[in-house]
C-alpha cells in the first residue's frame, strides 16, 4: 500500500515553512526523460480541503490542478496505469521496475511517469512535455500553444491560470526542467517550466503530488 499522500504533503509543507530543504524528487533527464532521484522540486503546499474533500479522500486536487491535469492529457493523475495502457506506449521498455517507476508516451507525445509498490499499483504521478517533440505544433499543456520564448510562454500560462502565481526565481532552480525555470504550486501538486539560457522552451513538467 502506498504512503498516504496527505501525510507526506503536510510534512513537506511544514519543512518548507521552516526553511528546510524540500524532499528529494525524481528529475527528468535531458536525453530520454528518465527520472532520477537526485534533485529537489519546489515543495508543494498543503491541500485546501473543500466540500468535495471529506478527509477520507487521499488525492483531492483543486480546480486549478484539475484544469492543469486535463490540459496535459485526458489520463488523470493518480489513475492506474493498467487502465490507461491502451492509450500509451512505453518510451523505452514495457517491463519496468515499479520501485524505480516507468515512463509512457501518449499519442500526442505527452510523457506519463507511473509509480507504485507493484505492477498492479502503478499510478500516473507526473506528466512531462518535451518541447523538441512538439516542433511545428502547439503544446496544449498549460495553454502554451505555439509560444516557445520565455516571455510568451509565461504570458500564456498566466492567462491559462489567472489565479495562480507563476514565479521565475533564479534562486529556486530544481534542475528538473532546465537551467532557467518558472513554476507554481497547485493543490496538491506543482508545475515547472524550463528554458535554456537563451530563453527557449525546453520542457514542461506537472507533478500531481509528492509520491516518495
Amino acid at each position: 500500500m502506498k504512503t498516504p499522500h496527505l501525510t507526506l504533503l503536510v510534512a513537506s509543507f511544514a519543512a518548507f515553512a521552516l526553511g528546510q530543504p524540500a524532499a528529494a524528487l525524481p528529475k527528468t533527464a535531458d536525453s530520454v526523460g528518465a527520472l532520477d532521484p537526485t534533485t529537489h522540486a519546489p515543495g508543494p503546499v498543503a491541500p485546501e480541503v473543500d466540500a468535495s474533500c471529506d478527509g477520507d479522500v487521499e488525492y483531492c486536487p483543486s480546480p486549478d490542478q484539475l484544469r492543469v491535469d486535463a490540459s496535459f492529457s485526458p489520463l488523470p493523475i493518480d489513475s492506474y496505469l493498467a487502465g490507461a495502457r491502451g492509450a500509451l506506449a512505453p518510451t523505452e521498455e514495457e517491463n519496468c521496475d515499479p520501485s524505480s517507476g516507468c515512463e509512457w508516451r501518449d499519442g500526442n507525445g505527452v510523457r506519463h511517469f507511473a509509480w507504485g509498490d507493484s505492477d498492479e499499483d502503478l499510478r500516473i504521478v507526473v506528466k512531462t512535455v518535451e518541447a523538441k517533440e512538439f516542433a511545428g505544433r502547439p503544446i496544449e499543456a498549460l495553454g502554451i500553444g505555439t509560444a516557445r520564448k520565455q516571455a510568451d510562454v509565461v504570458a500564456n500560462v498566466r492567462r491559462f491560470l489567472p489565479d495562480v502565481e507563476i514565479a521565475c526565481d533564479p534562486a529556486r532552480v530544481s534542475g528538473n526542467v532546465g537551467p532557467v525555470e518558472c513554476g507554481a504550486t497547485l493543490n496538491p501538486g506543482w508545475i515547472q517550466i524550463g528554458f535554456d539560457l537563451d530563453g527557449n522552451l525546453l520542457r514542461v513538467r506537472f507533478d500531481g503530488y509528492q509520491f516518495i
